[in-house]
Order: C-alpha cells, then structure tokens, then sequence
C-alpha cells in the first residue's frame, strides 16, 4: 500500500517536472528568437539618416525657396520615396521555372484535422520568430494602403526597454480627409512616386497590359483601374487592376490617359496632411520614437528617412509645394 502511494507520488512529480521542461525549453526558445531579432543587422543606422535630416532643415529654415512651386525638401521627398517604391516593385513578381518536368500537384494534406490542425514544429518556429521580431520592431501599420507610416507596437512589446505607445492612441493621431479638388495634380510615371506591385511575368510582358504598349503606343486605361493620390506623402498607390500596366508606364515615362484626358490623374485625392502623427512620431535611423521615448527599433532605414524628411517638412516655418501644393498647410 505504502510503496503504491509512493510511486504514485513519484509519478506525478515525474509529470511535473516533465512540464516544467517543456514550459522552460518553451520560454527558451522564445528567448533566443528574441535575441536573434535584437542582433540582427539593422538596416538603419544615424550616419545615414541625420545627415539628411540636417539638409532638409536647412532648406526648409531657408526663405529663398519660400515661393517655389517646386521646393527642395519636397523634391528630396519625392526622390527618396521613389527610390523605396521602384526597389519593391518586383518583389511579388512570379518567374516561371521553364524546366520540361509536369507541374507536381499540391500536396495533400495528411493526419491533420482541419477542424483544429496542428501545426508542425516548423511552423510553430516561424510564428516564434515573428512574434520575437515584432516585440523588437513593431509591425505595421496597413489599416491605410502601402503608406510609409511608422511602425505600431506590438501588443507583447519590450517594457524593459520602450514606452508604451498603444494602437488606439497610434491610430488616434491619424486624420485623414478627402483632398479638395484644388489638389487633384497630375501625376507623371517615372518621375512621381508609384506604389505598383505586379506579380505576373506573363502579364507583364503581353501586349495590352505590359510591355506591348511599348510597342504598339497604346496607353489608355481600362475602367477597372483604380488610383489613389496621398497628400503629404505625393504618393500614388494603385488598386488590383492596373499594376502590370502603371509598372510599364513607370519605367517608360509614359502616361496611361483616360478618355479624353491629356495628363494622368488619381480617381482620388486623400489628404493625411492635418495628422498629429506628423509632429510627435520621429526617427533617428535605430529606434522610433514617441514624443522623444523610444518605443520600438527601425527595421527600415528608407521608410525612417521618408518619414523624418516629412516630420521635418510638416514642422517647416513657411509654406513647402510640391506643384504648387502645400504639404505643410501654412497658408
């Protein structure tokens, strides 16, 4: 009886334990994906981005661009975001693999309950990466489009390390408005930033979509393609029609014109130009900050200069256009 009771205790101490090692290999785990995401190479740094900074000061506190149509800092803007925009536009871009060899079908999916599947060790891995990573660098913010917002905390953020900074008070400082039709500018492929994303080889290079207007001079949008025009950011983004097309126009500097139109217009103008966003959210390259407290790191050096070159615009003494437009609405 005694040794029955005894092992029975054993038992269970055994399970306990057992527990305990699974629950601390877990919390190990979660460690080391942390850890790997602070050690990984930033792609930002101060050397890039103060300089720069520094610069669009400069030009801003200078009152001989004060009646320029086309200001500087807003050229400088434009570039940087151009830059970053033209850099991503083939990352979805599918090449198809011509190796002679039949098309495998799709896996099939074997002892797993579609009910409530389990996920493989692979996967689960994968998840702990991405939540170690967003616990370092926010995620982001996609409630508007491809916007080159700044970062929003994640909800298992660092307290050890950074300031809260909640998504409803992220989102709280983001004012957004129709634009009035006195901003509704035209817009010039290749020279103005476009955010275009095709992701069809085919697609791309057949005559009606891709570089077939090339070829055949033909560049007049169809009535699904659908634009859309940011103010302060001067960036066009384009819907699910059209990407193939606007990509060609883009590195041909050419115009794709509705009926009866001599220049290229969004369907719609919004403006962002009025967000507190603007004045309280800054970046030194390494760390986003939220009224000068960091509260998260910079995963992207590009996206934290486009913002400071705006938080710098948005904070000028004196009107900055960009074709005649006011970004910082000082008038």
């Amino acid at each position: 009886m005694f040794i029955g009771r005894k092992a029975k205790k054993l038992r269970k101490e055994n399970l306990d334990l057992r527990e305990q090692c699974k629950s601390q290999k877990g919390r190990l785990a979660d460690l080391e994906a942390e850890v790997s995401a602070y050690e990984q190479k930033i792609e930002c740094s101060t050397t890039h981005v103060a300089p720069l900074v520094r610069m669009i000061e400069k030009l801003c506190a200078d009152f001989r661009y004060a009646g320029w149509d086309n200001h500087p800092a807003a050229m400088i803007l434009i570039q940087q975001t151009r830059a970053y925009f033209d850099t991503i536009m083939f990352h979805k871009l599918e090449i198809p693999e011509f190796t002679g060899l039949k098309e495998k079908p799709d896996r099939e999916v074997q002892n797993v309950s579609l009910v409530n599947p389990v996920p493989d060790r692979k996967t689960v891995e994968s998840w702990r990466r991405d939540k170690a990573w967003q616990k370092v660098y926010g995620r982001n913010y996609t409630d508007i489009g491809k916007l080159p917002f700044p970062p929003m905390q994640a909800d298992g953020f660092d307290s050890g390390k950074f300031v809260e900074f909640s998504s409803e008070e992220y989102k709280s400082m983001i004012t957004g408005a129709k634009a009035s039709e006195s901003k509704r500018i035209a817009i010039e492929p290749g020279i103005d930033a476009i955010c275009t994303e095709p992701w069809g080889y085919k697609r791309l290079t057949e005559d009606e979509r891709g570089l077939g207007r090339v070829m055949h001079d033909y560049w007049g949008k169809w009535n699904d393609m659908e634009y859309e025009f940011y103010w302060p950011f001067c960036l066009t983004t384009v819907g699910e029609a059209g990407n193939h097309s606007i990509a060609v126009a883009c590195l041909y500097h050419e115009s794709i014109l509705a009926c009866g139109e001599t220049s290229m217009y969004a369907d719609t103008y919004m403006d962002y130009g009025k967000s507190e966003i603007f004045h309280r959210v800054t970046s030194d390259g390494v760390y986003w900050f939220k009224d000068e407290r960091p509260y998260c790191m910079a995963s992207n050096r590009q996206k934290a200069v486009i913002w400071m070159i705006l938080h710098t615009i948005m904070d000028a003494e004196y009107p900055i256009r960009y074709k005649g437009i006011p970004l910082n609405e000082k008038e």
